[in-house]
């Protein structure tokens, strides 16, 4: 399989699972922690864990992009974090790798960079809503 994000090995299947209750216990029970980081765990842990075998980033940017519907930060889904990593392309595997790598300062760089991205989408879907009220 295609290692275009250099993570190396997937998880053991067991690890996978592991994690994957963690995940839904995160997104199930109640939290104090920001929707942003939410969204930024889910689409870090589905990457890294990649459990389909196929289209795992597309699975896990589409639940990031729902955490964030879901959690309150964009109610009517107008922002597209995947608009945002495309953006800033250059440091998407690096961030994921170091998310990836599990250490306080991996998640806070990945967490840092999905921040950048829904403020880059956000910044687009209002320029796209400022033109659509130009006519």
């Amino acid at each position: 399989m295609n290692d275009a994000l250099g993570l190396g090995a997937a998880p053991s299947p067991s690890e996978v699972a592991l994690r994957l209750d963690a995940l839904s216990g995160l997104l199930t029970e109640t939290t104090k922690a920001p929707a942003l980081v939410v969204a930024a765990i889910v689409h870090g842990e589905l990457l890294t864990l990649r459990p389909f075998g196929w289209g795992d980033g597309i699975v896990a940017r589409a639940a990031q992009r729902l955490t964030l519907v879901a959690r309150g930060l964009d109610p009517k889904s107008l922002v597209a974090p995947e608009v945002g990593h495309l953006e800033l392309a250059s440091d998407y595997a690096e961030a994921l790798r170091a998310y990836s790598s599990g250490t306080s300062e991996g998640v806070a760089q990945w967490i840092g960079h999905c921040s950048a991205a829904v403020a880059a989408a956000a910044r687009d879907s209002q320029a796209i809503c400022e033109a659509f009220m130009r006519g």
